[in-house]
């Protein structure tokens, strides 16, 4: 039993190094097959000459897919993560594969080809080839070549940052040949929509429109320079900055509203908390300061609020410090603001005037100076109260106005 065991064991081991040996011979093969093949394909081929034409020209089709889109404030540049897409044809590069074991495709070395020099005529940063990160490309039997390119552009953008953080920006980059004429290099791009994917990114890419140009220049009338342009737009997620902009500004508006509510009779009650909102409002201002760029020539319409709201906060104290100073005197107030005060308008302002009444006929007990001086008083409490409800009415409609103009 245990011979038959070792004599079954010693088989397996037998077919597993010949089935390991038949592969390993026919990757060899392949890989003779392949070097046969790019020996065939590359003998006399020069790379710098521009492939062979039937025509009077090469046609390069171009396409283009954004990865990612970013903004740099301070530099004013818009960074764009894409995958450069190329395709042309190689009448050097064509075989039969009957003859090379059905071989369709193999994967070239950039060095080892010519490759069309596109560059972006804006990018800030050099784009030279040195300076590029050069892939591989798959060429067929049929001689089309097929180019797939991870590359980074940084182009000039003119930032506005009025409505931020509801901005929207847009870039123009502009790709083309560095050497070649349109004459012999003819840059092509398809209708398909340009492909975006900007999930992890602050910005949404909303549109990509891309043109080809041919393009005329007075120095040389007769020659004719292709170019693709694409615009790229793109408007910023607002969702996190809305805990910043929206919730402190409302904030703000109440607690100064809320001023003109409070009692006068209260020393520090308005006082503290007109201080309170201008220190929050001040936080809040820096806050932003430290996430808005300052470096654009526009300033946003959100700072710009944030700046009258708390200029409206200093118009409240003095306010409150006037209106309260006026009514601790007890100097008897013009008639025309005394019969005033004696109307039915002042229903309107929130203000209960039969409860005054009812006050003035306690002082019917007490002497007649007395009374007089109290009378006094209490009239220009009344229309400190007064004060306080116009004041807030007014500054509910320059709230109003601060909120449709200058919030996005």
């Amino acid at each position: 039993m245990l011979r038959n065991h070792r004599i079954g064991l010693a088989l397996l081991l037998f077919v597993a190094t010949q089935l390991c040996t038949l592969n390993a011979a026919r990757v060899l093969y392949n890989a003779s097959v392949e070097y046969n093949l790019r020996k065939h394909i590359f003998k006399d081929y020069d790379k710098v000459v521009i492939p062979a034409t039937r025509g009077s020209f090469l046609k390069v089709n171009m396409r283009m897919m954004i990865k990612n889109a970013e903004l740099d404030y301070e530099k004013s540049q818009m960074i764009l993560s894409t995958w450069f897409i190329a395709n042309w044809n190689d009448d050097r590069l064509i075989w039969d594969p009957e003859q090379y074991e059905q071989v369709n495709s193999i994967i070239v070395d950039h060095r080892e080809i010519w490759h069309p020099d596109v560059m972006a005529f804006n990018n800030v940063d050099a784009n030279m080839e040195d300076d590029r990160t050069r892939v591989n490309s798959v060429v067929n039997n049929t001689g089309s070549v097929i180019w797939v390119e991870p590359v980074q552009y940084n182009i000039h953008c003119q930032t506005d940052t009025t409505h931020w953080p509801h901005d929207t920006q847009t870039g123009v980059l502009r790709l083309g040949s560095w050497m070649y004429l349109g004459n012999v290099l003819n840059l092509t791009t398809d209708n398909d929509e340009v492909e975006v994917a900007s999930s992890h990114s602050e910005w949404d890419i909303l549109n990509v429109y891309k043109e080809r140009n041919v393009r005329f220049y007075p120095c040389c009338p007769d020659e004719q320079y292709i170019d693709i342009e694409y615009s790229i737009t793109i408007k910023r997620k607002v969702h996190p900055y809305q805990s910043v902009i929206y919730i402190p500004a409302l904030c703000s508006a109440l607690f100064n509203l809320l001023t003109f509510w409070l009692p006068h009779t209260d020393n520090y009650c308005k006082l503290f908390v007109n201080m309170f909102n201008a220190l929050f409002v001040a936080l809040t201002i820096l806050i932003m300061y430290s996430k808005v760029p300052t470096v654009t020539s526009t300033v946003p319409l959100i700072v710009v609020y944030y700046t009258y709201s708390l200029g409206l906060i200093a118009i409240t104290i003095v306010i409150s410090l006037a209106v309260k100073g006026m009514s601790a005197m007890s100097r008897p107030l013009p008639y025309g603001i005394t019969q005033f005060l004696h109307s039915n308008y002042l229903v309107y302002l929130g203000i209960d005037i039969m409860n005054d009444s009812v006050a003035d006929c306690h002082m019917l007990c007490e002497p007649e100076e007395t009374n007089g001086q109290m009378a006094d008083l209490k009239a220009r409490q009344m229309f400190a109260r007064v004060i306080d409800r116009m004041c807030f009415i007014v500054f509910i409609f320059i709230y109003l106005i601060l909120l449709l103009r200058f919030m996005p």
